[in-house]
């Protein structure tokens, strides 16, 4: 670790470029190696790649499932105009115009939030 203490901040750059392309490298290979040796094992058991690759999807990360709003629901209002109450944004989305102004105008989305 001394010898790095010694090295410029260019050099020390090349080495972590070095560095991440051999990483990448050496995942990939050892990947392989693993897909290749679990693939072996399959076929050795009678069974399908496919079945394999079918067998491994609850090991995947669970994806996030969004929830529809129900057609016609209305959420919430948040954030209303101090200038004029009657508009007001339910936070979501693109902020309205004079939501922008007041924020350009020193306001905080604290000051204009409904309690």
């Amino acid at each position: 670790m001394t010898e790095l203490k010694g090295m410029s901040y260019a050099e020390l750059r090349a080495l972590l470029e070095e560095t991440e392309a051999a990483l990448a490298s050496k995942r990939t290979e050892e990947l392989k190696v693993l897909a290749d040796g679990y693939a072996k094992k399959l076929q050795m058991g009678g069974f399908s790649i496919a079945e394999g690759i079918e067998a491994l999807k609850p090991y995947l990360p669970a994806k996030a499932v969004k929830t529809p709003s129900a057609p016609g629901e209305e959420r919430k209002a948040k954030y209303a105009n101090p200038a004029d109450p009657s508009q007001t944004w339910v936070g979501m989305g693109k902020p309205p115009q004079w939501f922008r102004d007041q924020i350009a105008n020193g306001r905080s989305r604290e000051d204009m939030q409904i309690p």
